[in-house]
Order: C-alpha cells, then sequence, then structure tokens
C-alpha cells in the first residue's frame, strides 16, 4: 500500500487516456491483492456507486435516478456471494476498455454491458467450476452463448423484452390474467440457453445456460384481496438468481455502515477512501472464513476496523509517552489502569526494548512488583532471574 501511496498524486507522469490517473496506482494495487483471495464458486457482477456530489470530477461524475446515491462514480464489480470483491474497475465513458483485448466478435456483438462481463470474468482463477450472476444492463442472450462456449463460464441473469431474439412467450397482459406465480419456459437445446418469464407484482424475464424451471417450489406473497400471505408457484431459476445476485449489494453495505468520511476538495480522494473499505471489509470477511474453520469467534465488524486502526498507529513505533510515578501530576491517579495492547503489536517482534522506570506492579503477575517497562507496549513486566514476564508477553504466538 504504501508503495502505491508514493505515486498518488504524482502530476509529472500523466496519462491522458486515463481519467483516474491520480488514483490508478492506488486501485491497482488494492484490485492486485484482492485478486490473490481464494475464490468462492458464484459471483456477482454489477454496478458500485461511490458518493460524490462535487464539481471538480467532470466527466467522470455519473448520474442514476435509481441509486440510493445518485451522483457519483460508477464502478464495475465481481464480488463473490459473501460480499467479498475479487475485481473491479472504473467506468470511464469510451476509454472503460482501452487496455483490455477483446475478439472480433466480442467488438461487433457484445456492447458495453457485455464487454464489462468478459472484462471481469478474464481474472477469475477456475471458470469452469463456477458460476456468474447479473441484471439486465448485462444480459443478453449473445454473452451468455459466448460465455458457456469459449469460456465455459455458467451464467444467469435478468434480461429486457428487447433482448429476447423473438422468443415465443406470451404477451404480460395474458400472463397477468392468468394470476401472480404463473410462468413459461423456452429453451434452445442447441445452445443450451432456457428463458424464463414469471409473473410477480410485474413479469420477470430471466435467461439462464444452467438451469429453468425444475424443480417449481413454493413461496409467500401478501395478498391485497384475501388480505394475508398465499403461497406462489416459483420456478428454481428465480430463487438461484435472488440467492447469489446480491453479492455486491453486500460489499455495498458493509460500506456504507461505516464508511470513511473524508471532506476534500480532490475529486480522487473519495474514490482513495473506497478503495479502502474495499480492502478492510475483504481483510473482515477473510477474518471471519477462518475463525468459521477454526471454531472460533470472529470480532464484529466495528471492533475489527478498530483494531486495524490501533495496529497501524502503534505498529513498528516506541511509545511516544510514558508517565511515570515520579513526574505524574499530583491530581492524577498514581496507579491508572492500563489497556492490554492489541496482540498485533504484542506480537510483532519489533523495538521491544526494556527500560527502567519507577516501582510498580507488573503488567501479568498479580503480586509481583518491577522497575522495567516495556518500550513499546508501555507496560511495567517483570525480569529478574527467577522470573522472566518481559520474554513471555512479547515473544511471537507461533514459538
Amino acid at each position: 500500500m504504501y508503495q502505491a501511496l508514493s505515486s498518488f498524486c504524482d502530476n509529472t507522469n500523466v496519462n491522458h487516456s486515463d481519467s483516474y490517473h491520480k488514483v490508478s496506482p492506488v486501485i491497482e494495487h488494492v484490485r492486485k491483492q484482492c485478486l490473490k483471495i481464494e475464490e468462492e464458486r458464484a459471483f456477482a457482477i454489477d454496478e458500485m456507486i461511490i458518493p460524490y456530489k462535487g464539481k471538480k470530477a467532470g466527466h467522470r461524475k455519473q448520474y442514476n435516478p435509481k441509486k440510493p446515491h445518485k451522483w457519483g462514480f460508477k464502478f464495475l464489480v465481481r464480488a463473490g456471494s459473501s460480499g467479498m470483491v475479487y475485481d473491479f474497475f472504473p467506468y470511464d465513458g469510451s476509454n472503460t476498455f482501452q487496455d483490455t483485448q477483446f475478439t472480433e466478435w466480442e467488438e461487433n456483438y457484445l456492447g458495453v454491458g457485455g464487454k464489462t462481463v468478459i472484462r471481469l470474468c478474464k481474472t477469475i482463477s477456475n471458470p469452469t467450476l463456477c458460476t456468474v450472476y447479473f441484471d439486465n444492463w448485462f444480459t443478453s442472450l449473445e454473452l451468455l452463448y459466448h460465455l458457456r462456449n469459449e469460456w465455459g463460464v455458467l451464467s444467469l441473469g435478468t434480461i429486457r423484452k428487447d433482448r429476447l431474439r423473438n422468443c415465443c412467450l406470451s404477451s404480460d397482459k395474458v400472463m397477468k390474467k392468468k394470476g401472480r406465480g404463473t410462468y413459461e419456459v423456452m429453451c434452445d437445446n442447441d445452445k443450451k440457453i432456457a428463458v424464463t418469464k414469471w409473473v410477480d407484482n410485474q413479469c420477470i424475464h430471466i435467461a439462464s445456460s444452467f438451469c429453468a424451471e425444475d424443480p417449481v417450489t413454493t413461496i409467500e406473497r401478501y395478498d391485497k384481496i384475501e388480505k394475508k400471505r398465499i403461497s406462489v408457484p416459483c420456478p428454481k431459476v428465480i430463487k438461484v438468481y435472488n440467492a447469489h445476485m446480491g453479492g455486491v449489494d453486500i460489499a455495498d453495505m458493509l460500506t456504507a455502515l461505516y464508511r470513511i468520511h473524508m471532506k476534500t476538495r480532490r475529486w480522487y480522494i473519495s474514490i482513495f477512501a473506497q478503495v479502502l473499505d474495499i480492502a478492510l471489509n475483504n481483510s473482515w470477511l477473510l477474518h471471519r472464513r477462518d475463525c468459521s474453520q477454526l471454531t472460533e469467534k470472529s470480532l464484529p465488524l466495528k471492533k475489527f476496523r478498530m483494531q486495524v486502526a490501533l495496529a497501524l498507529i502503534q505498529g513498528n513505533n516506541t511509545a511516544s509517552q510514558r508517565v511515570t510515578l515520579d513526574d505524574a501530576p499530583a491530581d492524577l491517579i498514581a496507579k491508572p489502569f492500563v489497556p492490554r495492547p492489541i496482540e498485533e503489536i504484542r506480537y510483532d517482534r519489533f523495538d521491544h526494548f526494556i527500560e527502567f522506570t519507577a516501582q510498580g506492579r507488573c503488567r501479568l503477575c498479580r503480586h509481583g512488583k518491577t522497575t522495567v517497562v516495556c518500550s513499546k507496549c508501555n507496560q511495567r513486566l517483570c525480569c529478574t532471574s527467577k522470573k522472566i514476564v518481559f520474554v513471555y508477553s512479547t515473544r511471537s504466538k507461533n514459538n
């Protein structure tokens, strides 16, 4: 991270074809670290809006009235069902795909949404064992066919009416008369694509290259006429889509909980804060994954972020100021309670040196008193010929 930040504001090396050149080194650094994470089997591809209402961003700022944050920078993201972000890149208009190589067929038959999916799927480590989900801005029948035949990627997504290529399904009016839960399916066995139309509050079209309606289950919906919840038939493809499509939305939710706020006139600081939030949220999700495998209790997100902040502030530094009994003001408590340092600082094996101070109680002994203090942790610890608590408390956990 520090290496990436060294060129964060380098105005002498400007790439005019890249609108995000001010923050591109940081984006690329974090993105490469995200690609190293062990991947899941299901991915969601969607937009992520970074809130920004300033007037300094020019054409980079996008407006989308259907988003919670209507003004901001648009990032295109591939995330797992857990909310883990694996790959992302900023939307830059006509320059979005200048560094990506596409085949002639992909350039001619896939629009911006289709090329976005191709770019994000190129970085999947094992594409033949995964499924990808996206909404109607990305989906086309050509994209689903191309992903399965050229990349081995199974995909599913909602699709717009004008992209159905004359698929012979009943009209919305006819299906709504039959009631909620009505569905129709059309399959192309040669291209292995199934299109399902289902009536909920509105008619929904979903195209898939690996599943259709079977098995049909039921879900509960509130009926205004009967004024109670009723059971409604639901094809399998609807449940699969709802179960896996929310990965990017979960990542947005985790970011919004404890967003890093940086009030500034510089437009790229908002993007920098968002990238830090992505890194923190991914770290917490990895922490929670590891704790579940070890059957240990994981930290809440808020406490985890506080631990990271303390580790970054206190790491590789000696105690800045130390108040001893000799120079303590008379109105202060002579023996104040000192919280235990976090484990990332205790066990980093850096700069834990012995210093001498006024006599006081050892931090780890019930009855021991000592004049030795750790220069890093600012804690009194015994260091005598009979017991060496100092070495025990600062050595690595693996030893």
